[in-house]
């Protein structure tokens, strides 16, 4: 019995392959669509639900295996789910991002709160709170 092998793809190929929108895939696997976005863009992720529907589906989220930078900041990435989504979660792993986002949000008038862990902060907004 022969095994088949599947090439790798990034998550841009796959959602082209099956022609499916980045909203879709995250329903259709449960998964957080502000992280898809980040890994969408060039980011690595640390969501483990993301990384185990990747290794089952043979994508690749390695920044070793891509050439070049993301085209888009922390912050500019993250206003675009602020925009679309009206709450949400933001995982910080660098003091400046934590403070690009505080800042936009205070600008914005956007409530929010910040919850530090063991290696980032998570800052939770909600555009429909009462401030």
């Amino acid at each position: 019995m022969k095994r088949e092998r599947r090439i790798a793809v990034t998550l841009q190929e796959y959602l082209k392959q099956h022609q499916m929108k980045l909203s879709t895939f995250a329903k259709t696997y449960n998964l957080d669509y502000h992280g898809l976005f980040r890994v969408k863009q060039g980011a690595v992720t640390r969501d483990e639900a993301i990384k185990r529907v990747f290794e089952q589906l043979n994508i690749i989220n390695d920044g070793k295996q891509k050439v070049g930078e993301p085209n888009t900041s922390f912050l500019s990435q993250e206003c675009v789910c602020i925009h679309c989504e009206p709450s949400g979660d933001i995982y910080c792993y660098y003091r400046h991002h934590l403070q690009e986002i505080e800042e936009y949000l205070l600008q914005q008038d956007i409530p929010y709160y910040v919850r530090q862990a063991k290696d980032y902060w998570l800052v939770k907004y909600d555009k429909e709170a009462d401030r």
